[in-house]
């Protein structure tokens, strides 16, 4: 089967499941930015750092999309480092969409401008992908600057997540160490899963051009999910590698002028792409649903907050009023 522009030489077979597993040969890291010059450039320190197996080429490709910082002169005379500049914002999806479009690689990384992968990630993803031909997407376990989990991946959102997700649930029981014991958000082996962050993600470029590329209609935080989804219904494994350990600063893309940010997200836009997501797939009788799930969720959220306020320490209670009047 020829695959016309694929990666490779011309004609040659994409990577399918059942198909012997071939170490990638070229990583390309695509790493899309709007005015995080700073994060972008320790960012790209932290990739350019990385060890690699043997053989293994490296590239980097930073998408300033229409920064006024001076990140597109940032990375002048950088060696494994391209910059394609945007001339105006296009968002997230189209920037990266543009950086995969350019890269070479056999192997995609799409990292957030405000990710640092830590040493030794990049290797073993690639040994991941060499043993395992199956394996189309691979997410990492993301982690806060302290060192804590971040969520990283989870499973199809249905109604039930959607509930939880809005009510804030999750993180409060997170706090407690005998249920992350009994739900680690990344556990110690490998696990497959439905979806992974688009914070840092590696897949097959065989896989990008297969199923890809982001569905642009997104506004902010759905887009690696469906393409996580797509990849699934084709029958490739989408798994969390507890081993691809990157530092994640939570919230610092989004640009804190928006009164909208409660906890490090933008909770509008997740929403919005959320119901958009079930549309999408589902059809708008789930939409409604998704709608409802969020809306009970966030009510529940409201009445938790109202309530807690009062034990909320004074110097922090403005704050917490002023966040919870967003919600």
């Amino acid at each position: 089967v020829a695959v016309p522009g694929g990666c490779g030489e011309a004609g040659t077979l994409p990577y399918t499941p059942g198909r012997g597993a071939v170490k990638p040969a070229q990583i390309s890291v695509v790493i899309p930015t709007l005015d995080t010059k700073e994060l972008t450039k320790a960012s790209v320190d932290a990739v350019l750092r990385s060890s690699l197996p043997a053989g293994t080429r490296l590239e980097v490709v930073v998408v300033d999309d229409g920064s006024r910082d001076g990140t597109d002169t940032a990375f002048e005379g950088r060696p494994g480092v391209r910059v394609l500049r945007n001339d105006a914002p296009t968002g997230f999806s189209r920037a990266v969409n543009r950086g995969a479009r350019g890269a070479a690689g056999d192997l995609l990384v799409i990292l957030n401008s405000d990710t640092e992968i830590r040493p030794g990630s990049l290797a073993r993803v690639v040994d991941a992908f060499a043993n395992d031909a199956g394996l189309g997407i691979a997410g990492a376990a993301l982690r806060y600057p302290d060192g804590s989990p971040q969520w990283s991946a989870g499973p199809k959102p249905g109604v039930l997540w959607l509930f939880g997700l809005a009510s804030g649930l999750p993180p409060l029981l997170g706090r407690l160490p005998a249920w992350r014991r009994l739900k680690p958000l990344h556990g110690k082996a490998p696990r497959d899963v439905a979806w992974v962050s688009g914070a840092a993600m590696a897949m097959r470029a065989a896989v990008w051009k297969e199923v890809g590329p982001f569905d642009e209609t997104f506004h902010f935080y759905g887009q690696d999910r469906d393409l996580c989804l797509r990849a699934g219904d084709r029958g490739w494994r989408v798994r969390l590698l507890p081993d691809f350990e990157v530092v994640h600063h939570l919230g610092a893309t989004i640009s804190t002028a928006s009164d909208s940010v409660l906890d490090s997200q933008n909770l509008a836009l997740l929403w919005n792409d959320l119901v958009l997501g079930g549309e999408k797939r589902h059809g708008a009788v789930h939409a409604r649903r998704a709608t409802r799930a969020l809306r009970a969720g966030a009510v529940l959220r409201l009445v938790a907050r109202q309530l807690a306020l009062p034990f909320v320490p004074r110097p922090r209670r403005e704050v917490w009023r002023a966040k919870t009047r967003i919600v």
